[in-house]
């Protein structure tokens, strides 16, 4: 099973597809989205995979995102290549996803032990709701630009099946190829080399316009200072959002390019100015 994001006429990945069984990082986010199809035959919802395109780049993705059957919306981020995705205890020290639960709206995020187990993390977060606009925060994501440059963009995995449930599984994934959304997001003009790019993810009950943003937006998740070698209080930057439809609901999402370096490689917040590093 394979997914290609390059053209199949490149003769250099069609060759390596064909000496490889497994090719791509375990970290890949065009993985980590099936890791229920392959271990248990699990069928896997519409998902859509969220890309930018960093200093008139090519299209890079930086984050997968899905609506479940059971009203959850799941969230896969970019890590970067490389990094061990597997949990050595019980506790959870890397991030694979993140879930929103409805109606109780509360946020958690899971990793995998090397049984494949889910692992929690013991703090449940919720979202946040704002008394002068139409938002709901979801949670805010920092990713380097070199991470976001630095990922798989060819990746194969060699599956068993069960002989009996082959033809589903197989049909599974042929449904979840071609149901696949590419979905470009905006980033705000500049003409200044950035080190990060900065993605807030928010829930609406309708379209909005950019007007109706509340300018609190900026205060929820990250404290900037902590997160960001070089970072001042009173920085200014341009803010840019893109709407899109999950299923029923919408989502807002937020991108900027601040001044500044970050210190890790990714990371997530919530609300209350709480973060996560991962790498």
């Amino acid at each position: 099973m394979s997914i290609d994001n390059i053209s199949h006429d490149n003769d250099d990945v069609a060759r390596l597809f064909r000496e490889h069984d497994d090719i791509g990082c375990d970290s890949s986010l065009w993985l980590r989205p099936l890791r229920q199809l392959f271990k248990g035959g699990k069928p896997i919802g519409p998902v859509v995979a969220l890309t930018v395109s960093p200093m008139k780049q090519l299209k890079l993705p930086f984050g997968m995102l899905t609506q479940t059957e059971n009203n959850r919306l799941i969230f896969w981020p970019i890590m970067p290549s490389g990094v061990n995705m597997i949990c050595a205890g019980k506790t959870a020290d890397v991030l694979d996803h993140i879930t929103l639960e409805f109606p109780s709206e509360k946020i958690h995020m899971t990793a995998y032990d090397t049984n494949g187990q889910p692992i929690h993390y013991s703090r449940v977060w919720r979202t946040h709701h704002f008394s002068d606009c139409d938002l709901v925060f979801w949670f805010n994501l920092l990713v380097r630009v070199s991470t976001l440059r630095q990922q798989d963009m060819a990746v194969q995995r060699r599956v068993e099946m069960p002989t009996t449930d082959k033809e589903r599984r197989t049909n599974e994934f042929l449904r979840y190829t071609q149901k696949l959304c590419i979905t470009n997001i905006s980033l705000p003009p500049s003409e200044e080399e950035y080190d990060y790019i900065y993605f807030g993810l928010y829930l609406a009950s309708d379209f909005i316009t950019t007007d109706q943003f509340s300018s609190s937006i900026r205060r929820v998740g990250f404290s900037m200072d902590s997160e960001i070698e070089g970072w001042s209080d009173g920085n200014v930057f341009q803010i840019a959002a893109t709407p899109l439809r999950i299923g029923q609901r919408i989502i807002y999402i937020t991108t900027a390019c601040p001044p500044g370096r970050l210190r890790s490689d990714v990371s997530v917040g919530f609300a209350q100015n709480m973060q996560d590093k991962f790498v």
